[in-house]
């Protein structure tokens, strides 16, 4: 099976997760009078409004025009339950055995949501975590990780490496907790966490891995890989920060763009073989341009859009964003 870094991506994003939202809980902890309620309500107002959008535009065009050939999982029934335990969110995750919701299946309606869920699954254990204390933290991170890589061991049955090594966020904490340590690196007991992750993985990588054979299993490659550079990446990315007005009004947009495309993109592929009668395989070129652009507009309504949420939510909490230019 081809090497997929989509799977590698998804573990940066979540230590670049728990690096970002470990300091964004702070600055609610040093401003607000009610720290954990405001963080929650600040998550759901950045990523619900486009979500909720993407999620009820998918069911009607899917009710209106039927089921998609080409878009992955867009051929499923939609019913009201289904369409409700979506807009939840939190459910989304649970459509990988042993712990799938049927009602769900066979997939989200937003159907890369599962991980956004897994994202959401941390939000609401974060307050929580931060109560620990160290000893607290570090039970907990090595918890995580002996649950992460122990699924790595197993290639199907309840427990494996797609599921509980790579969807669920009993194993996938760990990276998540890695980014959080990360975060206070200048704290001597967080940057020795940090260096203890990178090496662990790094051994993985290099040497458990291919002595258990374990690269057979679904991810495994993938996942090592992802989890061993996430260190080197998120470095070198935070010491090579754009200069000039126009670089970081670049940077500030294509971040802004990230998320809209994320959840829109499926949504996208549906539109261009249901109403611009364009497929992957009869129009190859032609279908790749008009997913791109497609993709490349509905991030920017949706930026645009959200714009007006932002403005809201900015001044409800009161403080600014960690850039400085916003």
């Amino acid at each position: 099976m081809p090497l997929n870094l989509g799977v590698s991506s998804v573990i940066l994003f979540y230590f670049i997760s728990g690096y970002l939202m470990g300091r964004s809980y702070g600055r609610f902890q040093q401003h607000s009078v009610r720290p954990v309620r405001d963080f929650y309500v600040d998550r759901l107002l950045k990523l619900m409004p486009q979500y909720v959008l993407i999620v009820i535009l998918t069911a009607v065009l899917m009710r209106l025009l039927g089921p998609a050939q080409y878009a992955l999982f867009l051929n499923q029934a939609i019913d009201p339950l289904k369409v409700v335990l979506n807009l939840a969110l939190l459910p989304v995750n649970y459509v990988f055995d042993p712990l799938a919701i049927k009602a769900i299946l066979p997939s989200p309606i937003v159907p890369p949501a599962w991980s956004l869920s897994t994202e959401f699954h941390f939000y609401l254990l974060l307050p929580l975590i931060l109560l620990l204390g160290r000893v607290g933290f570090l039970l907990l991170i090595a918890l995580a990780a002996f649950v992460q890589i122990a699924a790595l061991f197993h290639g199907d049955g309840w427990f494996n490496s797609n599921n509980f090594g790579y969807r669920f966020i009993f194993g996938v904490l760990v990276f998540f907790l890695a980014g959080l340590a990360y975060g206070r690196r200048e704290d001597g007991f967080y940057r020795r966490i940090v260096q203890a992750y990178f090496l662990l993985y790094l051994l993985m990588l290099l040497v458990i891995a291919p002595s258990f054979g374990l690269f057979r299993n679904p991810w495994v490659t993938e996942l090592l890989l992802g989890a061993a550079l996430t260190l080197p990446l998120i470095t070198i990315a935070l010491n090579s920060k754009p200069s000039g007005v126009r670089w970081v009004a670049l940077d500030d947009l294509l971040g802004r763009m990230a998320y809209p495309i994320f959840i829109s993109h499926v949504l996208v592929f549906f539109c261009c073989e249901k109403l611009l009668k364009l497929t992957p395989t009869e129009d190859g070129p032609l279908y790749v341009l008009s997913v791109i652009g497609g993709s490349l507009f509905a991030s920017l309504l949706l930026v645009r859009l959200q714009a007006w949420v932002e403005q809201y939510r900015i001044r409800r909490r009161g403080f600014a964003s960690m850039n400085s230019h916003k």
